[in-house]
């Protein structure tokens, strides 16, 4: 039997969802539209954050959508439909296991659905899982997204150091317009501004990059799909090891 996927978003959830159905040898993946409002209230008694509210539209589905066709154990890409897709494989089961789950989201879909062996979660965790078709190199291989959810109540130091390195020249920002106008302010840094209409762009600037730089987002969850190197600036909220994106012993990342 096709195996069939669904999921309700939002985009970081899915992405961490993926290790699992990569290694379930994949199938059809079809998005759950509309349903963050509901999500929030009915799991965790209240309103999504307002960077979530309203998610996941058509809009968000046509900016996903050249991204996840473009993965191999992706047959298909579509909205769902409830009264009509039969699903085997509900992504959506790792809500509950979330509430005060210490870890990655990786970890949690792995044992929600049912793989305990450490071995091959920690393959799970560490091993890329997403691609991307090439593209041309980039003139800065330095990029950078900083997002205004997780953003810490201290600047790290690190911004200054590699501003003293000269990593600034070879730096390009990622994300929204407003996030490159608030990390300039912040940090002091001048760089350029990339748009990027898709996922599917985004994440080729992530991978034709040596280094990636953020904090807690879909392009870090992209980062870290892809086998970039990278560096997050942890939320302060929280300990580490209680962050969902707190990924242990990673070969190519590093906290700051």
């Amino acid at each position: 039997m096709n195996k069939t996927f669904k999921h309700s978003g939002t985009l970081g959830d899915i992405i961490y969802a993926l290790p699992i159905m990569k290694h379930l040898d994949g199938g059809e993946f079809y998005l759950h539209m509309n349903q963050i409002d509901w999500i929030g209230q009915h799991y965790y008694g209240s309103k999504p954050t307002a960077f979530h509210q309203g998610r996941m539209t058509q809009q968000d589905l046509e900016f996903m959508r050249s991204f996840f066709e473009a993965q191999t154990y992706i047959t298909k890409f579509a909205p769902l439909d409830p009264s009509k897709d039969a699903i085997t494989h509900n992504l959506d089961r790792f809500r509950p296991a979330f509430v005060g789950h210490p870890g990655n989201y990786v970890d949690i879909y792995a044992s929600t659905f049912g793989i305990t062996d450490t071995n091959i979660q920690t393959q799970l965790r560490n091993t890329p899982w997403l691609s991307v078709p090439a593209t041309d190199t980039q003139s800065r291989s330095i990029v950078i997204n900083r997002t205004a959810r997780w953003t810490p109540r201290s600047l790290s130091p690190k911004w200054k150091k590699w501003r003293e390195m000269g990593w600034e020249e070879h730096s390009v920002f990622v994300g929204l317009p407003e996030e490159h106008e608030a990390f300039a302010r912040a940090t002091g840094w001048n760089i350029p501004f990339r748009p990027t209409d898709t996922l599917l762009e985004l994440a080729q600037v992530i991978a034709n990059s040596s280094q990636f730089i953020g904090n807690q987002s879909v392009a870090l969850s992209v980062a870290i799909g892809l086998g970039a190197k990278w560096a997050c600036e942890a939320r302060d909220d929280m300990p580490l090891e209680r962050n969902e994106c707190y990924f242990k012993e990673h070969p190519n990342g590093e906290y700051f």
